[in-house]
């Protein structure tokens, strides 16, 4: 079946409320808290939040296959609470399955990383919390080393959402799915807007690619901004210069140079 432009949109429109532009942020953990939560035991808690490791996988599996748009960052995920009120204090992790289990150490920040475990593959393991289903969120989080923290390179956006798509697709509808891949997928489709979420309320958002500027736009409560990913006119080493509310004086005092090696047009 042919879809014209107009027709995917409103298809989109009415049947895409997707996850992936539903995601709120929320405080990390204590900074000042033990750099590893203990790791205790989650079968006392009842309705835990699972996602298969499998799944998972394939979140390593996009990290490889697209590398390029962040070749000098490495593969972490990161846990975010549901609700912004909520903490990620006491929270552990495990791959479990029968007779299996599994530490995943979890940093203060939320942060953990995942390697390939012949034997939790084999059991068709499960990566697990110690708190109740939903939650908490994960997202992956590709930074380039050497960026001040208010800045975000466009290629490590890229490869997020080519992350996050790879683990979470097979959640949509077939229908919701189907329309995504028809749109050209999340991360390559000016139909799609994927916002990011920061953890304070943002005042503006400036990309830079060499001399060229162009303002992102944020979503209406501040604490989300939807950069061009789709957009083959700004380079994978365009860089994002976040202006937060209550320090926009020190955030947007100077804009970001160019990271070495980027184009300059």
């Amino acid at each position: 079946m042919h879809f014209s432009r107009f027709s995917l949109l409103a298809a989109l429109c009415t049947c895409l409320l997707p996850a992936m532009a539903q995601e709120q942020s929320a405080a990390p953990g204590d900074p000042a808290s033990q750099e590893m939560q203990q790791i205790v035991d989650v079968q006392s808690t009842r309705d835990p939040d699972l996602r298969p490791y499998r799944t998972m996988l394939r979140g390593l599996d996009a990290y490889a296959d697209h590398q390029r748009l962040a070749p000098g960052a490495p593969l972490r995920f990161m846990l975010i609470p549901a609700t912004p009120k909520a903490r990620l204090d006491g929270v552990t992790l495990h791959l479990s399955a029968d007779n299996l289990s599994i530490p995943v150490p979890l940093a203060a920040d939320g942060g953990f990383t995942l390697t390939r475990d012949k034997t939790a593959y084999d059991a068709n393991a499960d990566l697990v919390s110690n708190k109740k289903r939903a939650t908490l969120r994960w997202r992956a989080d590709i930074h380039t080393p050497g960026l001040p923290q208010n800045v975000r390179r466009l290629g490590d956006l890229r490869l997020e959402c080519e992350i996050r798509w790879a683990v979470e697709q097979d959640e949509l509808s077939f229908v919701r799915r189907n329309l995504f891949r028809l749109a050209g997928g999340p991360c390559h489709s000016s139909l799609i807007h994927v916002p990011y979420p920061v953890f304070r309320k943002l005042l503006a958002v400036q990309a830079r690619s060499g001399e060229r500027t162009m303002d992102i736009r944020v979503t209406e409560d501040r604490q989300r901004y939807v950069p061009p990913l789709h957009d083959g006119n700004w380079d994978d080493n365009t860089l994002l210069t976040l202006t937060y509310a209550e320090d926009g004086n020190v955030a947007g005092a100077a804009p970001a140079a160019p990271m070495k090696g980027a184009l300059v047009q």
